[in-house]
């Protein structure tokens, strides 16, 4: 048996209280169990992206610019992100995770052998692979048998379960700056979504927090509003960010030129970013008149212009301009990944967009008969925020999904099959 979880994102909790419950991953391994078959002699537990979110945390705010993962003092940028690590280890919840994953599970959840763990690092989780000392946190975190002098793997093959399997986060420009040679320096290069997610992201709430402490407000009001804006990156895709804090603001009308104070000075410190300046430089293209670069300047321009604009105009051009923002490139690329792969691979796997799904992309002839190709994406176990059909607000659910492969006749057919699982909880 080959089972698949993606996007975790453990945090120190320093930027909203996001964490998964550990009871979660005692239902997980008890499905896992039930799933087990007569004929199932192994189990593989692939850990594939963002377990761990080192970005979405406010301890990067104590520390120089150049001492961020987009800076230049590597030595200070390693001690800084062990010390996030282990604060994301310590957090209550995730030491009882810690507790459970870092030890045996054979007994504990009566399985036919103790799972073998593997893990395939994600843009959120990138430093974990930079450094030898985080290569051996991660090992320990997730019961790993890994030698901490190498990288971990990128991708994950196994044709008897017929799979490939890799985060994702290499088909998205925002979250992936290497070439398709996908070494290590590629995927080591520094994406515009690291700082996004701290510098942008995280320091919204932060900086927020600092500027409301002295209103008129309840301690349960400053709460929630601190809680709203922390929220921000559990919406996707980038357009319906804008929407989600365009709600935000429409909720709490009376605080609206506090919030256009705190986003006009958040944009202002992220376009002055030294790493900021030079990925515009490099992605901003004359031949095209809307690329990567423009879209995100697009973005921070109508955040800016609340002081100019309604919101229901800055609405009006966001829809204008969504189509820009709602492909999934992830599912665009599965069907080309099959061209470099072992002709026995049936089924690709990615994570990263959050999104589960399981969508058919071609049959194909073989001497034993048609080979079925499928893609499926392994979602996450986090909360989501989902846009109204009917209007502009938001509802609410978390989320849990994984993925099982099975090899020929560990079930009953004589060819690899899948299962998957994806569940919907309302508790917010």
């Amino acid at each position: 048996m080959l089972v698949f979880i993606s996007d975790l994102h453990l945090v120190d909790g320093t930027a909203g209280e996001h964490n998964v419950p550990s009871r979660a991953f005692g239902y997980f391994f008890q499905d896992v169990a039930a799933s087990v078959t007569p004929r199932t002699e192994e189990i593989k537990l692939v850990f594939l992206g963002d377990i761990f979110d080192l970005l979405r945390t406010e301890k990067w705010f104590d520390f120089p610019v150049a001492e961020r993962p987009w800076g230049t003092q590597e030595t200070q940028i390693e001690a800084h992100a062990n010390e996030i690590f282990e604060a994301i280890k310590n957090h209550p919840e995730n030491f009882q995770t810690y507790t459970l994953l870092s030890g045996t599970l054979k007994d504990r959840f009566n399985l036919p052998c103790e799972p073998e763990r593997i893990y395939i690092p994600g843009n959120h989780d990138r430093l974990c692979n930079k450094y030898p000392s985080l290569r051996t946190k991660v090992a320990d975190f997730l019961g790993l048998h890994h030698n901490p002098t190498q990288p971990f793997a990128h991708s994950y093959q196994n044709v008897n379960y017929g799979v490939f399997a890799r985060h994702g986060h290499e088909f998205d420009k925002y979250n992936y700056e290497g070439g398709r040679a996908y070494s290590q320096h590629d995927y080591l290069r520094v994406p515009i979504g690291d700082p996004i997610t701290t510098e942008l992201v995280a320091k919204l709430p932060y900086k927020m927090a600092e500027r409301v402490a002295t209103l008129p407000l309840t301690p349960q009001e400053k709460v929630n509003l601190r809680r709203n804006f922390e929220e921000i990156e559990n919406v996707r895709p980038l357009a319906a960010i804008v929407d989600w804090f365009l709600y935000q603001v429409r909720q709490l009308r009376w605080l609206k030129e506090v919030i256009e104070e705190v986003v006009d000075e958040i944009i202002r410190e992220f376009n002055n970013l030294d790493f900021v300046k030079g990925w515009y430089r490099d992605h901003d293209k004359w031949t095209n008149p809307f690329d990567e670069a423009d879209r995100i300047q697009m973005v921070l321009y109508l955040l800016e212009k609340f002081k100019i604009f309604s919101t229901e105009k800055i609405s009006s051009l966001l829809e204008n301009a969504k189509d820009y923002f709602m492909t999934d490139d992830l599912l665009k690329a599965a069907p080309d990944e099959y061209l470099h792969l072992d002709s026995r691979v049936r089924y690709v796997v990615y994570g990263h967009t959050h999104e589960a799904l399981t969508v058919p992309i071609r049959t194909v002839p073989q001497n034993s008969g048609n080979a079925e190709q499928v893609y499926l994406n392994t979602g996450t176990w986090r909360a989501r925020h989902r846009q109204a059909e009917k209007d502009r607000s938001f509802i609410t659910w978390k989320n849990m999904t994984y993925v099982f492969f099975y090899q020929a006749g560990e079930r009953e057919a004589d060819f690899p099959v899948f299962e998957t699982w994806t569940g919907g909880l309302k508790t917010i």
